[in-house]
């Protein structure tokens, strides 16, 4: 006798497993059709970033990456950041933290000049493209980088 309550005991355990999974698939197919923003395949997912650098023999740290250069958040504006200062001739990059392996705005093609503004954006800084300053490029800039639209413009002084 003993036995066969044992074996009830498990079938009502089982019973009770089903419906408490079935109960949650429904739950969950109720939470799904509330939802109020559709995501289709192919969506972009949006990136924010705290901070982006600056590092590159263009600048005057040279490519000590624990010496990157801080941009200055733009106030009002999550996706934008800004430097003004000195750049030498040579190349410069744009990573989102103090890691060669931290998502970098980089130039869109290898070796970009600074007259074109479209940058990519290398996940864990892969592929590694620079801008170039050219000796005649040299000078005091302003730097504008929009991480939203994966531009930097370079304004001469």
């Amino acid at each position: 006798m003993t036995h066969i309550k044992i074996i009830t005991f498990r079938k009502f355990y089982k019973l009770k497993s089903i419906a408490l999974f079935f109960s949650m698939v429904a739950l969950a197919a109720l939470s799904l059709t509330s939802c109020k923003k559709e995501i289709k395949a192919g969506d972009p997912i949006a990136l924010t970033y705290d901070q982006v650098y600056m590092v590159g023999n263009a600048t005057s740290i040279g490519w000590s990456i624990n010496d990157a250069i801080p941009m200055t958040p733009t106030p009002g504006n999550a996706d934008e950041f800004t430097w003004e200062g000195p750049l030498f001739a040579g190349e410069i990059k744009f990573p989102t933290a103090l890691s060669w392996s931290s998502d970098t705005f980089m130039s869109a093609t290898p070796g970009q000049a600074i007259s074109d503004d479209k940058a990519l954006l290398a996940l864990s800084g892969n592929p590694d493209y620079h801008w170039v300053i050219t000796d005649a490029e040299a000078g005091n800039y302003k730097i504008t980088l929009n991480t939203k639209e994966s531009t930097v413009v370079f304004q001469k002084q």
